[in-house]
């Protein structure tokens, strides 16, 4: 019976769960090599050309699927006379049919890797750390409703870290000092991604320790791994360049500066005077206070804080990356003490008006919070307006108060509850209790302690509280209270 498009589809329909079975397409005689057709059981077919190579060896040479998504029978003779043209030439298919293949992804790479490093750098910014993609009516990188890929806590300051900044954003003051520092833009933007060697990630590296940032150094070759890991699976470039180039330092330094009780005195006391915005010098405060992350109150926004409730809700995307890796992440909740709430009231009439605790800028139509670094460059420039004899950062106050809470023996893990920290047991599994009450009374009795630390008295507040015949930090009902 002669094949046709008919005939194949009422074929492929009755052989079902058969066997398979071939047939040769009639396209008149004389020819070297024959059109076939194989019908399969699984309601597939395909086109192949059978040809005889000059060894006596018969062999097949696939075209393609029939169907809708692949070859109807007229595509399949059209490949097919491709291929006698070749056989007249003496040329075999199959291999000409592989060199061209490999020809067309030489091409290919060769196509992909002329991309400079600097466009790469800005479409991984937008697309991976942001989740934004390419809108060609306005000429813009967007970020639809309905992205899945997941934007990155403070995706700004990373692409920072790899030297990008967004032409449609005001780069503010720090754009002079910025000129200085070795990026990945400024150092290899103009290469090809094909021509960037290890070498030349290892030697950009090994600038950011030299300048004296070893940590910084760290933190861009996670980006640099997961940059050029991005590109390698969009088919930018053929292998990542990172491949086997070591973290600059292996092991970092954990630190572990607690400011004493005069030196936290100190440090409020001299806050008014310091140079620097009021919302930044209340904000130091409030890291002193809620023990809480420098970029949870950074990013934190108005609609996160319930004053009336005197809770702070602080989302997942703000926590850091670990939670957010949780199978079920949840929101963190920060009970607000009085001390709290005096700090976020006065931030209220300063930044009310807006979206965000910190705006960026004072003009209030700008939607942008403060970047993680301003609390710290801020610490960092008053540091000899402070005088303590040794520097402390913004992370350094959610230790101090962490290392009071204990002091004043709040059960070690509400302080735990209270800084969001996961224990990685087991029993964290099974206990979905909130901690809430528990959070509340360790903040509220770090807010009176710190209280008594600003006023002087607080050997009196600490001794009150460690002769005290009721355990402090902990609800009134709690267990602990009632076996005291």
């Amino acid at each position: 019976m002669k094949v046709t498009d008919t005939w194949l589809r009422t074929e492929i329909a009755k052989n079902r769960g058969k066997r398979r079975f071939r047939r040769t397409v009639d396209r008149g005689a004389g020819r070297k090599g024959s059109l076939m057709v194989t019908v399969y059981g699984n309601g597939t077919a395909a086109f192949s050309v059978r040809y005889t190579r000059p060894d006596g060896t018969r062999v097949f040479m696939p075209l393609g699927a029939f169907g809708d998504a692949g070859l109807s029978l007229a595509d399949a003779a059209d490949a097919h006379d491709e291929a006698l043209k070749l056989l007249a030439k003496h040329i075999d298919p199959i291999e000409e049919q592989q060199r061209r293949q490999a020809e067309a992804e030489r091409m290919r790479l060769e196509r992909a890797g002329a991309d400079s490093v600097a466009n790469i750098v800005e479409e991984f910014v937008h697309r991976q750390l942001r989740g934004e993609e390419w809108d060609e009516r306005s000429r813009r990188w967007v970020r639809e409703g309905k992205a899945s890929t997941k934007t990155r806590k403070c995706p700004d300051q990373a692409a920072a870290l790899l030297g990008y900044f967004d032409p449609n954003k005001p780069r503010g003051k720090r754009k002079d000092k910025r000129k200085n520092v070795r990026t990945l833009i400024s150092e290899l933007g103009h290469k090809k991604a094909r021509d960037v060697t290890r070498r030349d990630l290892v030697a950009l590296l090994d600038g950011i320790v030299d300048r004296g940032a070893p940590i910084t150094a760290n933190r861009v070759h996670a980006l640099l791994v997961q940059m050029w890991n991005w590109a390698v699976a969009r088919e930018i470039i053929a292998m990542s360049p990172m491949y086997g180039v070591p973290r600059p330092i292996s092991t970092e330094k954990r630190r572990a500066r607690v400011l004493t009780a005069a030196e936290v005195r100190t440090f409020w006391t001299k806050l008014s005077t310091a140079d620097m915005a009021e919302p930044t010098r209340l904000a130091l405060k409030l890291l002193l206070a809620t023990a809480q992350r420098r970029g949870e109150i950074t990013q934190a926004r108005w609609d996160h804080f319930d004053l009336d409730g005197k809770t702070w809700t602080i989302p997942v995307e703000l926590l850091k990356s670990s939670h957010t890796r949780r199978e079920n992440p949840e929101s963190h909740q920060v009970p607000l003490s009085a001390l709290a709430l005096e700090l976020l009231s006065k931030l209220k009439t300063l930044t009310g008006d807006g979206t965000y605790v910190l705006p960026a800028r004072a003009d209030k139509r700008s939607d942008d919070p403060y970047s993680e670094g301003v609390l710290s460059r801020a610490a960092r420039a008053n540091a000899k307006h402070f005088g303590l004899k040794e520097r402390f950062t913004p992370h350094d106050l959610r230790r101090t108060a962490a290392s009071f809470m204990t002091k004043l023996k709040v059960p070690r893990l509400h302080v735990e509850k209270v800084l969001n920290h996961s224990a990685g047991d087991i029993a964290e599994v099974y206990d979905r209790h909130d901690y809430l009450r528990e959070k509340r009374a360790a903040l509220e009795l770090w807010g009176e302690h710190l209280a008594a630390i600003l006023e002087g008295r607080e050997r009196e507040h600490l001794v009150e509280i460690l002769e005290s015949r009721e355990p402090r930090g902990v609800p009134a009902d709690h267990p602990q209270r009632l076996r005291a």
